[in-house]
């Protein structure tokens, strides 16, 4: 059997719904489950409940107190519900079933309530039952027993836990296996080399100890009241042996990450134990004190366990490591008070986006699942940009836990719709912010050449005539083409098929050389259809980035980069003191472009001439957005408002804003 599901009402920070509904429902796996999300998401209060309601095997104290009530509320709730039970447990729980058609379930409930006793105090009393939802009956604590989970509290002092003593865990551990139940023949070797060490420590201590006692002795009693001294071997309980023990791996001085580790193999014992009732282990912040590489190898080990062992895991985590060398089906992001499962069916990633992630979800982009909003760029320079940029305006990401996710060569489709769920009516409305670009040159680039445009039915004819084709379509007039070449590539494809069949070798290339002069002399348009061009791509990229579903938004540069965008800003003239900076060391070099630059009246043709620079001399895109970044922001008071009012950066603002929770005025 393993825990389906768990409901909170009024628990913590999980407050009942106005429709009586649980404040919060999480779905659990068979086998490993991750509960990720920022701090304060509310992980540590599932584990909690979990460990209220159920109890664990190392008799931990869990007490109701009045600060586990949401907020003004004197009740609360807690239900958890077990599925895919043994026929050896339906048995052992069969009063307590609810068995339906298709699945037998095993359902119980934690209820507490704040009273005022007869003295005016306040008081909690708690009820567990078990059963179908009204018919619910109390639980034997011999009942109850079973179901209680392993629990591995986080931050823990291992080595003390493992140490010897009256608390000893070790001794717990050892004590409650099978094979030292009573009378077996392990338990009784415990106790008997303990008897047979005593006797010969007795003989190793006569001479030097007992037999020099004796001696005084006799000067201390009457001659006829002698007295002998001896050490008696108290008699031990086999419990009293144990907590002499203590667990370490034969070295001295060992840190807590490997006394964790040691501790974690100890508790993890006792769960292959169990024949009747769950097997649960709870670990919180299961990479406290342990190395990247530990961390790595512990999941890794927990994702083979689950195969052999049925085991069901529930950790807790916030490391970016463990969150992406894990499979998205087992990892739950806490979110705004509700768990949203991350495995397939649940979002709208592909089954091919699960496995492009699996490969590539590195520790960098898995700290998405720590934040409150994540920006999705594609390349160095936005990473480096946009947090000083945020800064400049008053909105830094850290202090709104905002991370930015570089996920590079456009792998947007990828990532983009990882936070937005299948199902419509639970809506996750996490915010995420899409900075891409359209990727058009502007006019300006093309100078005199023909860009932008479209051919006409008659243009469409002539051109199927130049390739000897008689099946004109109407699939060519319905592209705008940002050159010539294109409209010659897509004309080849779909009128040049009877060319390549009748010409060969030499002759044809010819052929094709000809047709292609002559359609450029056919068209000739002076209709440039450059903002048709640019919102037929926006839509493409909004819609395939899920542009307003949920909170996921795509803000886009226009028409071609980031960098181009700051080109026509009015940070124009310091971002060609820093290109020029990074790529000459000659001041007199750096004058002379920059005089160039000067001469130009046009303000796009400038912007295009300092971009395209740092294109052809292949500058690079890093560093020079690095030293922008250091500018921006020692120069933080004087650009604050510009950035803010200035057009050309206007989707970067917005961005910022949609992320962070400020005023977004759109795109």
């Amino acid at each position: 059997m393993y825990l389906h599901s768990l409901k909170l009402w009024n628990w913590r920070k999980f407050a009942e719904k106005d429709n009586k509904e649980a404040g919060i429902e999480i779905e659990f796996k068979e086998g490993l489950n991750i509960l990720v999300g920022e701090n304060d998401s509310g992980k540590t209060a599932i584990i909690d409940a979990i460990k209220m309601i159920l109890g664990t095997n190392s008799n931990d104290m869990n007490w109701i107190t009045e600060q586990d009530f949401y907020g003004e509320s004197t009740s609360l709730k807690v239900e958890c519900i077990f599925r895919n039970m043994s026929e050896e447990e339906e048995a052992f729980f069969y009063e307590w079933l609810t068995i339906q058609s298709e699945k037998t379930e095993l359902r119980i409930l934690l209820e507490a309530e704040i009273y005022e006793d007869i003295n005016k105090q306040n008081k909690i009393k708690r009820n567990v039952k078990a059963g179908t939802e009204g018919l619910e009956m109390a639980m034997d604590d011999s009942v109850r027993h079973l179901l209680a989970v392993t629990y591995l509290k986080p931050l823990r002092d291992a080595t003390i836990e493992m140490s010897s003593g009256n608390r000893s865990r070790i001794a717990q551990i050892i004590k409650s296996l099978k094979d030292f139940s009573d009378d077996s023949i392990p338990k009784k070797k415990v106790v008997e080399s303990f008897t047979n060490a005593f006797d010969e420590l007795k003989e190793v201590l006569n001479d030097p100890v007992l037999s020099k006692i004796g001696c005084t002795i006799d000067e201390f009693f009457e001659e006829n009241n002698k007295k002998t001294p001896e050490i008696r071997n108290k008699e031990m309980s086999f419990q009293e042996i144990l907590r002499k023990l203590e667990l370490n791996i034969g070295e001295e001085g060992i840190g807590l990450g490997s006394s964790n580790l040691l501790f974690m193999a100890a508790e993890l014992l006792l769960l292959n134990e169990t024949e009747v009732g769950p097997k649960i282990a709870l670990i919180e912040e299961i990479e406290a004190h342990i190395h990247p590489q530990a961390q790595l190898r512990v999941i890794k080990h927990f994702e083979k366990d689950v195969e052999d062992t049925n085991i069901q895991y529930i950790f807790t985590s916030h490391s970016p490591i463990l969150a992406a060398s894990v499979s998205l089906e087992n990892i739950i992001f806490i979110y705004d008070s509700k768990a949203f499962p991350m495995k397939k069916g649940h979002t709208r990633l592909s089954n091919e986006d699960y496995d492009f992630l699996e490969r590539f979800l590195d520790a960098t982009k898995a700290n998405l699942f720590f934040a409150r909003g994540v920006i999705f760029v594609e390349g160095d320079a936005e990473n480096l940009l946009l947090p000083a940029i945020a800064e400049v305006i008053n909105r830094p990401l850290y202090k709104y836990g905002v991370s930015i996710i570089n996920v590079g060569s456009l792998a947007f489709k990828r990532y983009s719709s990882i936070f937005i769920r299948n199902n419509e009516e639970k809506p996750m409305d996490f915010p995420v912010a899409i900075i891409t670009d359209l990727d058009l040159k502007p006019i300006e680039f093309y100078k005199e050449e023909i860009c932008y445009f479209k051919i006409t039915p008659e243009h469409n004819q002539q051109i199927a005539e130049l390739y000897e084709n008689e099946n004109v379509t109407t699939e060519l007039i319905e592209n705008i083409y940002i050159q010539m070449a294109n409209l010659i590539s897509k004309s080849k494809t779909l009128y040049g098929k009877g060319i390549e069949e009748k010409y060969f070798g030499a002759e044809r290339k010819t052929k094709f050389k000809e047709i292609s002069e002559k359609i450029g002399e056919i068209v000739q348009t002076e209709d440039v259809f450059f903002e048709e061009k640019k919102k037929m791509e926006r839509e493409k990229l909004e819609e395939r980035f899920y542009h307003n579903i949920e909170e996921t938004k795509v803000f886009i540069s226009q028409p071609w980069t980031l960098e181009h965008s700051i080109a026509t800003s009015f940070l124009m003239e310091d971002l060609e003191d820093i290109l020029l900076e990074v790529h000459y060391s000659d001041e007199t070099n750096r004058e002379t472009i920059k005089s160039d630059w000067g001469n130009i009246d046009n303000k796009e043709e400038r912007a295009v001439a300092i971009y395209s620079f740092l294109l052809d001399k292949k500058v690079s895109k890093a560093i020079v957005a690095q030293k922008f970044a250091e500018y921006l922001l020692h120069n933080k008071e004087e650009i604050s408002t510009k950035i803010l009012e200035d057009g050309a950066l206007k989707h970067l603002v917005n961005a910022i804003n949609h992320v962070t929770g400020g005023e977004d005025s759109g795109i």
